[in-house]
């Protein structure tokens, strides 16, 4: 791993936006020194001001996957705003010895958008399994969100095939402000980098976050997440999927973000 400087360029935003938050280097990975309100604030005034771009938010395991997949490294660099999920980023950080200010939670970012936002701007749902986001759709339309659209692909959907290419019109043609993507890593992201010059949209990846709101699985109790330990909450209730990912491939983040701690004593 190249051990690059402790801020680093967060690249271009859209045109008119407003100045962006400064990043820290996260194993390589820029992300960018925001509180949860804060990304809150920034997202909401991209919607509203129609400026679009895209929304990530890796956790370890998606820094860890850059490392590994370039076109998905490539597609998280290119994301507007990249946003530390899950108190192991922010943990690492502070192991490399310039720490994030907290954790920006993907899966509460879609209620907190639409409180800040209300009725004023359309919001739509892609991705899930079956059924899925349409019921995550009817819980933020109880909240008092505009639903705009509520679209799941096939099994085995395709970045870029020709159910991609007639899903993209649809969500273009509902006027979405917002567009919750729950793909997956790292298609989500592959998905964004493609189609957001297209969206009249801000997008978001939120992954299983769909799950989460449309009451298909539960979260990790607030004190889990408060210390950091919601990665346990799911490896106890998904031991088989999470197990490598969890106990195997995740803790070498942490050594990388050691690694950094070390050069950066070393630099005169």
């Amino acid at each position: 791993m190249t051990t690059a400087s402790n801020s680093v360029p967060a690249g271009n935003p859209p045109a008119g936006s407003s100045a962006m938050p400064p990043t820290l280097d996260i194993a390589g990975i820029p992300i960018h020194n925001v509180t949860f309100d804060e990304a809150v604030a920034l997202i909401a005034g991209w919607a509203a001001d129609g400026s679009g771009g895209f929304v990530y938010t890796p956790n370890v395991d998606d820094v860890v996957k850059t490392h590994r997949l370039p076109d998905f490294r490539r597609a998280v660099l290119g994301a507007r705003l990249r946003v530390p999920d899950g108190m192991g980023i922010v943990y690492g950080s502070r192991i490399a010895g310039s720490a994030l200010q907290g954790t920006v939670t993907g899966r509460l970012l879609p209620e907190a958008i639409a409180k800040a936002l209300g009725p004023n701007v359309g919001f739509a749902f892609f991705g899930g399994k079956p059924g899925v986001a349409q019921e995550a759709a009817q819980v933020l339309a109880g909240k008092g969100a505009r639903i705009s659209a509520a679209l799941a692909p096939e099994m085995g959907f395709v970045v870029g095939s020709d159910e991609d290419t007639d899903l993209t019109a649809r969500l273009r043609e509902s006027g979405a402000g917002v567009i919750f993507v729950c793909l997956g890593a790292p298609r989500q992201a592959l998905w964004m980098e493609l189609h957001a010059a297209e969206l009249p949209a801000v997008l978001i990846g939120v992954g299983a976050a769909v799950d989460v709101l449309a009451g298909r699985s539960s979260s990790a109790p607030k004190w889990m997440t408060r210390l950091g330990v919601e990665w346990l909450y799911r490896l106890i209730h998904e031991p088989r999927r999470l197990g490598r990912r969890y106990l195997w491939d995740d803790p070498r983040f942490f050594w990388w973000m050691l690694r950094q701690r070390f050069a950066r004593r070393q630099r005169p």
